[in-house]
């Protein structure tokens, strides 16, 4: 405390402490020996107006102040004042407090924010802050170049904004959900750029918690994912178009050998049939040649990715066995295919394209590796169980090795990289679409290989106790004879006349009157004249004029409870979107057997003999 005169007149031990002088030394001072020496002059002046007008000042009013220790070092200082009346005058109470931490710890925490606003601002990646409400509370600079946004405008969910509108909901989504969990997310979605583009980016989210645990919101990092998604995706069809090209090859040769078939038989069938001699055998070895290149075309399809692949129970030696002819076309001239299934083997759930290409990529590995020697391709099925310590109990093991050159310790450990190959042509995308597909099947796959010994690959899939479903299988026809002589008209709607001739041929040798249409149009006029006469439409799905579904629709304004086949070379999963709120409707798929037909035929009317 200090008297009218500036005199100090009390000081406790802080104050001791604080200035470094001794309570003696102090009482009776003037209070401008603790001013610094740069201020002592102006003080006395100060300290005047102060007793002429005295008002309380209480701590933080935001003076910068400075005491002067007994050493002559400076202390940052606040000071409260508060006066009080005596007799002999105005006296000041003065309460100072030594902020030299505070301002260390102020200086430490901006030096702080301004090191990781300059560290935000530079990264080579978009940054944004959320507090624990989820708004946002910060974007770098990086984030607001991108968007050409300003900060107020991107702050609390205006980020949002910039978002595609097909992404916004999955984004917002996995947003909120991932906060209420207070778990790290991993999501990519569009964004747009300053110049109007959406862009792929992949946002990194992690929860930050503050002193004591306490949830204080999200730090995530954003990167630019659409060159490399681009470059995937590109990489990805060269490798499938890559894929398919060898098999094209391999299927031009096999096709070639049953044209050449088919038309042989047909010559000598016309030969027989002109001598009287009846060419069944001619005609069954074309009728099988046919079916076999039907075969070739549909795993052509499925292994391009005409058709998307779709999760059933399997009988995984089956679509082997299916494989084996297009394998053997495919691989090298100098390697044996040899296989070694087990019978009676559970069904897996899994996708038979997928597998398929599981397949052909290791069969194809395996022929490479082998190369211009001699060799031997293996393909093993067996049921175990506790194979791996971490597979499933019960699994099918799939296994395809072979004696070809084996691979390097370095080259075994890259195989599965993206991108990585040994291929002068290659992409090094097929062990790395192998892994994808047997991951997705919850699988296991693991890699045997010695350099000039050949690889073992063996694959462990999980498996049901549930029977596959049954592989369509084109029989023989029936002997037509004794059918009744009227069973119903059936509408073949087809414009591929090479096969409604035949085909409407065949049915009426079966009992049935047929009406013919070669386009959509004129078969909507031909249903419309008979549509009380007609019993059953086998429709194709691919026309001119109008096409099948736009055929169908018709047919069911004219006559909504009209009994229809489809039938197309593609799959029916191919056109379900095409039928939404249509009657539902049979299906059968080229190159189909006669038997086939009419059983559906006479399914979809139940009142055909």
């Amino acid at each position: 405390m200090v008297d009218h005169e500036g005199k100090i007149v009390l000081a406790n031990s802080q104050t001791e402490i604080l200035f470094g002088y001794s309570r003696e030394e102090l009482l009776g001072q003037t209070i401008d020996m603790l001013v610094p020496e740069s201020s002592r002059h102006t003080h006395p002046v100060l300290r005047g107006e102060f007793l002429a007008h005295p008002k309380m000042r209480p701590m933080g009013s935001g003076c910068d102040l400075h005491a002067q220790h007994r050493s002559g070092k400076q202390v940052p200082v606040e000071i409260a004042l508060n006066p009080i009346e005596t007799d002999d005058g105005v006296w000041v109470l003065c309460s100072i407090v030594d902020i030299t931490e505070r301002q260390e710890a102020v200086a430490a925490l901006r030096e702080s924010e301004e090191r990781f606003r300059i560290m935000a601002d530079t990264a080579p990646v978009l940054i944004w802050l959320s507090g624990p409400d989820k708004l946002c509370t910060f974007f770098n600079q990086g984030w607001l170049q991108f968007t050409g946004r300003s900060m107020q405008q991107e702050l609390g969910a205006g980020w949002s904004e910039g978002v595609h509108p097909d992404d916004l909901d999955r984004c917002l989504g996995i947003y909120s959900t991932s906060f209420d969990a207070r778990r790290p997310f991993l999501m990519e979605y569009r964004i747009r750029r300053c110049d109007g583009e959406y862009r792929w980016i992949l946002d990194h989210g992690v929860p930050r918690f503050g002193r004591g645990g306490a949830f204080a919101g999200y730090i995530g990092t954003c990167t630019d994912i659409t060159e490399v998604k681009r470059t995937l995706e590109a990489a990805l069809a060269r490798q499938k178009l890559e894929s398919v090209g060898q098999l094209a090859g391999g299927i031009a040769h096999d096709f070639n050998n049953l044209l050449g078939g088919i038309l042989a038989s047909a010559e000598l069938a016309l030969a027989e049939h002109s001598e009287g001699l009846s060419p069944q055998e001619e005609l069954l070895r074309i009728r099988t040649a046919a079916i076999r290149g039907a075969e070739i075309v549909r795993q052509l399809m499925i292994y391009s990715g005409s058709e998307n692949p779709a999760f059933e129970l399997t009988d995984l030696a089956s679509l082997v066995v299916e494989m084996l002819d297009l394998l053997k076309i495919s691989i090298s001239k100098h390697a044996v295919l040899e296989t070694s299934l087990s019978e009676g083997l559970p069904a897996v759930y899994a996708s038979p394209a997928q597998i398929r290409q599981v397949v052909m990529n290791l069969v194809t590995n395996a022929s490479e590796a082998i190369g211009e020697r001699d060799g031997v391709i293996r393909v093993t099925i067996d049921h175990v169980t506790g194979a791996w310590k971490s597979a499933a109990a019960d699994c099918l093991k799939l296994e395809i090795s072979d004696t070809g050159c084996g691979m390097a310790p370095e080259v075994r450990a890259r195989i599965f990289d993206p991108f990585f190959t040994t291929k002068f042509t290659g992409r090094g995308l097929g062990l790395a679409t192998v892994q994808g597909n047997v991951r997705a099947h919850g699988g296991k796959i693991h890699v045997d290989t010695v350099p000039g010994q050949g690889t073992r690959v063996e694959i462990l899939l999980p498996c049901t106790n549930q029977a596959a479903k049954e592989s369509r299988h084109i029989g023989l026809p029936a002997n037509s004879a004794g059918n009744p002589a009227d069973c119903g008209t059936i509408l073949v709607v087809e414009d591929e006349v090479a096969l409604r001739v035949p085909v409407s041929k065949m049915l009426r040798s079966y009992g049935f009157s047929v009406m013919e249409a070669g386009d959509g149009l004129a078969a909507v006029d031909l249903f419309r004249a008979h549509a009380n006469e007609i019993t059953v439409v086998l429709l194709d799905m691919t026309l001119p004029g109008l096409s099948g579904p736009e055929v169908f629709a018709e047919l069911c304004r004219i006559q909504p409870r009209v009994n229809v086949v489809l039938t197309s070379a593609h799959s029916k999963e191919s056109f379900l979107s095409a039928f939404a709120g249509q009657p539902a409707a049979r299906f059968v798929r080229k190159t189909y057997g006669l038997d086939e037909l009419v059983a559906l035929v006479r399914d979809a009317c139940p009142q055909l003999p």
